[in-house]
């Protein structure tokens, strides 16, 4: 028996009317007539009992009656579209990275051996493509997880980054749990969310994680299930998780995004100042989709014009930005996440001659201990804003390192700069 033929007996036994349920338990005569015909099999569970109280249920009915709402509920939710967690939009015009591609696929496999369920982790700086790369492998893996691809934004870099509680909600939600089955604290829910993944194979994407305490109740235990995380830091903290940093593209795959983004300009005469565009963007996902963009939207500009005045070191970073995409807004966030004397090392930084420097450099510019300096560039690297090599020397990307100019020049007096000069020359 369904649930509707179940509310329309009782309403019969109880000799009401539609109208007159309606009026007793406070629920519209067109949404009782819907669930009688069956075109709302699971009311939600204030819903019925409102039902239950009204129609006069003894106990053993009334208990009857709110189980085969819930069991109607959860094969609704089955049957119908997923609305909670999808996956974004992705763009049309991927290109390239074809062995990152090949290394989360070959991960995230439900294959893939092993004990506990693994997880991916994608780390680099901001506007490398880490959402964009995880998505594309999403849509990719999606025939291996019959039970879902779930997609959740965390926020990590906001000034008010997800919970895990509300994540937690929204995860259980969207695998089916009813809201009233979903305990009100974290590790109740984490509980039942590894429960419910146990015997799944669903595949759960945590894009913009912020730091390890956020994503710990987010991770299945055994099972086919998989996690892929994005994060600007490489959340250091997390035990046995599989990383994967995310580098600039080359100049061969950034050309082909770039011209793949302006195809309908018809550039096919203009491939030499399309290369050197991409090359001004150093490999920049977010820099090359700014660049296109605008070139798209401004069809009568000359592509070597552009190039040109891109060139020009002290206006370069204001030409990344159309509409609401700004390149210096993406390096802001992560800069709003240091701490005071990272900022201080990160803004100095820029007045170092050369393409490197090491932790002793740092400390000059910086006018703080070495120690302190170590602890800052950790943080720096961290984030992403700075790359380290094995030699202990670090370099900024170009274009990072004219966004730390900029906060240099707008954060500290004329005077400071002055003194900082003379302590570089």
């Amino acid at each position: 028996m369904s649930f509707g033929e179940l509310l329309r007996g009782h309403r019969r036994a109880a000799r009401l009317t539609l109208e007159q349920l309606a009026e007793l338990s406070g629920v519209s005569a067109r949404a009782l007539s819907d669930m009688e015909r069956g075109r709302s099999r699971g009311p939600q569970h204030r819903t019925v009992t409102a039902l239950a109280d009204a129609l006069a249920l003894e106990e053993e009915a009334h208990k009857q009656f709110v189980e085969l709402a819930r069991t109607g509920r959860l094969r609704d939710h089955w049957t119908r579209p997923a609305r909670l967690c999808e996956l974004p939009r992705q763009v049309d015009d991927f290109v390239g990275r074809a062995t990152d591609l090949a290394l989360i696929n070959e991960l995230m496999s439900p294959d893939h051996a092993g004990g506990a369920s693994p997880v991916g982790l994608i780390t680099g700086s901001g506007g490398m493509g880490k959402t964009t790369l995880a998505v594309r492998a999403a849509r990719v893996l999606r025939p291996s997880f019959p039970d879902g691809v779930f997609f959740i934004d965390l926020l990590g870099m906001s000034p008010r980054p997800a919970t895990s509680q509300d994540a937690l909600w929204r995860l259980l939600r969207a695998l089916g749990v009813a809201d009233e089955d979903i305990p009100d604290d974290v590790a109740g829910r984490s509980s039942v969310y590894r429960s419910k993944l146990g015997d799944k194979r669903a595949l759960i994407v945590l894009d913009n994680a912020g730091s390890e305490e956020q994503v710990r109740p987010l991770l299945p235990a055994d099972g086919s299930s998989r996690v892929l995380i994005t994060a600007r830091r490489v959340l250091a903290g997390l035990e046995g998780v599989h990383r994967h940093t995310l580098g600039r593209m080359s100049l061969p795959e950034a050309t082909e995004l770039l011209a793949g983004i302006v195809a309908e300009r018809e550039a096919s005469g203009e491939h030499a100042a399309l290369a050197q565009l991409a090359n001004l963007c150093e490999g920049m996902p977010l820099a090359l989709r700014i660049i296109g963009n605008r070139l798209i939207s401004r069809p009568k500009w000359d592509l070597t014009e552009l190039a040109n005045r891109l060139a020009d070191e002290e206006h370069r970073l204001e030409q990344f930005k159309a509409g609401d995409l700004k390149i210096a807004t993406a390096f802001a966030m992560s800069y709003e996440q240091l701490a005071d004397d990272a900022r201080r090392v990160f803004r100095r930084l820029a007045a170092i001659p050369g393409g490197d420097f090491d932790a002793a450099q740092a400390a000059v510019v910086s006018d703080m201990p070495l120690e302190a300096t170590w602890d800052a560039l950790d943080e720096l690297v961290d984030l992403g804003l700075l790359f380290d090599g094995t030699d202990g020397r670090y370099e900024f990307h170009d274009l990072v390192r004219l966004f730390a100019r900029t906060r240099l020049e707008e954060e500290e007096s004329a005077a400071e700069r002055e003194a900082l000069t003379a302590r570089t020359t």
